[in-house]
């Protein structure tokens, strides 16, 4: 299903346009007066001016004078019934001045994006006259909602996702939980791959002291999954219950995580207590309830965790068509992104990135490991961003081509949904955005047929 927050910035759309920004995706059918003080700088960047009279300013006035008599109090009047005199005493002739232009200003702005059905997605820019004598002209730029132009679209199709489960890989789940219940039978033979073991080990310095944050004690794991560095897995591969080896040479990754080891060879000495061979079939009723929250058999266990694997591979494969997908409509949509939304978007994934432990604990070891800047970070950012918004919109775009539409049932189960997830029983903004999202997910699952 296509996930309408997949794209971060329409998170942060003001939200009380977003009614309007939603209706002209839908339909796309602005009918601009350009008049002579309007013109588009861009597809999605817009100029107009507009003219301040002073009638306009005498009805801000009024209204700022209004507000403020609401609340103002003085001795001998009750609260709200202040003589007019009085309140634009108590509030002076500048900030009367002030908030009366800024409300003019406002309410003119508002009327026009309104009556031009501008789905505005930023703050505008205002640019005011030196002389501010009325009536007074000021000149607006802003960011709308581009249109979209769609190349050849309709034959591009997802492949629905048709797998196939091997009994092995349900071994290996099974396995993998006996592993993490450390459950397995000790054996008296050499340590193999997928094996449970129990061993000591330790880094040690030049003088042979033990190194920080490399040692651990009758500590079990499963070999071979990659649990430990290489080197030091494979060590432990062929030894017997109670060997010992010292100087085992490991190597650590260029990429670790602690700037002392990184790309580092150090000396373990190891030593192997046990070896336990995994046996799923010997979990018992209570450790099968454990692990599935049921009481049932291991063959029905077995069944569960088989239709669970199989889901899992069926999500990763839709997942890897919906992004060839993607990456194909890519290509056919043309867009003017506004600036802004990409600016946004990188910002907000940077700021989630930047909760990273390791970037807070040390930025600059971080960009070193990492091999890469903050700026080619954010370019990438870019890149994705710009992508994932012209998918949104190329599909918005291909669902009002299409004509798609929800059936009676569709949107009952819609709103039944916005009831169950609402609390304050505005529904408009969220019916919306979900109305939208599921003609989106309508139409990529009838791709699949």
């Amino acid at each position: 299903m296509f996930e309408f927050n997949k794209c971060l910035i329409f998170k942060k759309i003001v939200k009380k346009y977003f009614l309007r920004i939603i209706w002209s995706v839908l339909n796309f059918n602005f009918t601009f007066d350009l008049m002579a003080n309007y013109k588009k700088i861009s597809d999605s960047r817009v100029q107009f001016v507009l003219t301040i009279e002073k009638s306009d300013l005498d009805k801000a006035q009024a209204l700022v004078i209004k507000e403020a008599r609401k609340t103002f109090t003085t001795k001998g009047f009750r609260k709200g019934h202040a003589p007019k005199e009085l309140v634009m005493s108590n509030l002076g002739h500048k900030r009367i001045a002030f908030e009366s232009l800024n409300k003019a200003i406002d309410q003119s702005y508002k009327e026009f994006i309104i009556k031009e059905h501008l789905a505005v997605i930023s703050a505008p820019e205002a640019e005011f006259p030196k002389k501010q004598d009325l009536p007074m002209t000021v000149t607006f730029k802003v960011e709308v909602f581009p249109s979209v132009t769609l190349g050849s679209y309709e034959k591009l199709k997802i492949k629905k996702p048709e797998v196939k489960i091997e009994e092995k890989e349900v071994d290996e789940v099974l396995k993998t939980i006996c592993a993490q219940m450390q459950k397995g039978d000790s054996v008296k033979r050499k340590a193999k791959k997928e094996d449970l073991v129990e061993v000591d080990f330790a880094g040690k310095g030049k003088g042979g002291e033990v190194l920080p944050n490399t040692e651990g004690k009758n500590h079990k794991f499963r070999l071979g999954m990659g649990q430990f560095l290489e080197d030091l897995e494979k060590a432990f591969v062929g030894m017997l219950p109670g060997e010992e080896k010292t100087g085992v040479k490991v190597k650590f990754p260029s990429n670790y995580g602690s700037k002392d080891f990184a790309g580092k060879t150090v000396p373990f000495d190891i030593k192997l207590h046990g070896v336990f061979e995994i046996n799923p079939q010997n979990l018992t009723e209570e450790e099968i309830e454990q692990v599935s929250g049921k009481k049932q058999s291991f063959e029905d266990l077995r069944a569960q965790i088989k239709t669970t694997v199989k889901l899992n591979k069926e999500q990763e494969k839709h997942k890897k068509s919906m992004n060839e997908y993607n990456e194909k409509l890519v290509k056919v949509v043309e867009v003017d992104l506004p600036k802004s939304w990409i600016e946004k978007e990188v910002q907000i994934r940077f700021n989630q990135f930047a909760q990273n432990p390791q970037y807070k604990a040390d930025p600059d070891a971080f960009w070193k490991r990492m091999g890469k800047k903050e700026d080619d970070l954010k370019k990438e950012f870019a890149k994705d961003s710009e992508a994932n918004l012209k998918v949104f919109l190329g599909l918005s775009e291909i669902v009002k081509q299409e004509k798609i539409e929800l059936n009676k049932d569709e949107m009952k189960d819609l709103m039944m949904q916005v009831e169950a997830s609402s609390k304050d029983g505005n529904h408009g903004e969220e019916v919306q955005k979900m109305v939208l999202n599921s003609k989106i997910d309508k139409y990529l699952r009838s791709l699949m047929n």
